[in-house]
């Protein structure tokens, strides 16, 4: 990738103090790199409509990652019955059954022992993976956590932004009240608190469902990075959002709700491995840290969807962000 006298200036001004010349020269040398193709390898692994097809889509996800012949751990079925049995009082902002299938069955597979999520709201996507996580470890004997802490969920709001009467995440105690002690919510903080949270290489997964207005996920994925297992997986809900907002005013129907591109952009411009289904989409991290830079920097020339004193604050958190990949 050509290197602008823009970008090497703008890279040098927003470095650490005393880091400066040593980020610029990682720079260069990163983007002398071969750049990964614009696009990567996606499985699209579909919608889970049923409980049948959740067990028939398991076991051909678990196959995707590795892990032919994994089938869902005892009790998973039955946690999912009960959570489609409140689908009538789920709150507006959460992730449908289609979406928290998917959450389930790739959290169950993969059975990381500590998972970040960036985006708490009512808490319900961070109930999810505590339990799953619980039946893959606990349920089965086998520790896991820091602590007993199995999730770190964060988020910038103190009261739920759908109905500030109420703490967020409100709903963990509601759904998992024998597991509330294995999930930690951090109010009042954006992304960059994992490094408060965790290790580098400490987390097995993180998803991120919170400003999906660009390039928010994508300053949120540069700040997990470091933090989650080399090789590892991001999940980014609405990947589909800004095309939905768009078909919705095309058709002259009023989206409810903003529907940026963020997310979108970021998951179909991945240039490397990652799986699709409906509105949710996993990111394989690349094994090289630095091979991120390339990706990063391009997606940043689209038009920032955050603006005034907001968009200027992201730039310069985003080129924060790229010192710790070099």
């Amino acid at each position: 990738m050509k290197i602008s006298l823009s970008l090497l200036l703008a890279a040098f001004r927003d470095a650490p103090h005393g880091r400066r010349f040593e980020v610029v020269r990682k720079l260069r040398r990163a983007l002398a790199q071969p750049a990964p193709d614009a696009t990567g390898d996606c499985f699209d692994i579909g919608e889970f409509k049923s409980f049948e097809q959740f067990e028939t889509k398991y076991r051909i996800l678990a196959t995707e990652l590795g892990y032919e012949g994994k089938v869902p751990a005892p009790g998973e079925m039955d946690f999912l019955h009960a959570m489609v049995d409140r689908d009538d009082i789920r709150h507006p902002g959460g992730i449908g059954s289609r979406d928290y299938f998917f959450l389930t069955a790739l959290v169950s597979i993969l059975a990381p022992r500590r998972v970040v999520e960036i985006g708490t709201l009512t808490g319900f996507s961070a109930a999810i993976i505590a339990a799953a996580i619980h039946r893959q470890h606990d349920g089965a004997g086998l520790p896991s956590g820091r602590n007993g802490i199995t999730v770190e969920t964060i988020d910038v709001q103190t009261r739920c932004l759908i109905d500030e009467t109420r703490a967020t995440g409100f709903e963990i105690p509601e759904l998992i009240p024998d597991l509330v002690s294995t999930v930690q919510v951090h109010t009042g903080k954006e992304s960059d608190f994992v490094r408060e949270l965790g290790a580098r290489n400490e987390f097995g997964l993180a998803f991120i469902d919170a400003d999906h207005r660009h390039p928010w996920p994508l300053l949120d994925v540069l700040r997990l990075e470091p933090y989650v297992q080399d090789g590892g997986w991001i999940l980014l809900h609405d990947i589909k959002l800004g095309t939905y907002g768009r078909d919705q005013r095309q058709t002259g129907q009023a989206p409810e709700g903003d529907t940026p591109y963020g997310a979108e952009w970021l998951f179909d411009r991945w240039p490397f491995r990652k799986i699709r289904s409906f509105h949710i989409g996993a990111i394989e991290l690349p094994s090289r840290r630095d091979a991120l830079i390339p990706f990063a920097l391009r997606l940043m020339e689209e038009p920032f969807e955050v603006t005034g004193k907001a968009a200027k604050r992201v730039r310069r958190a985003l080129y924060q962000s790229l010192t710790d990949l070099v």
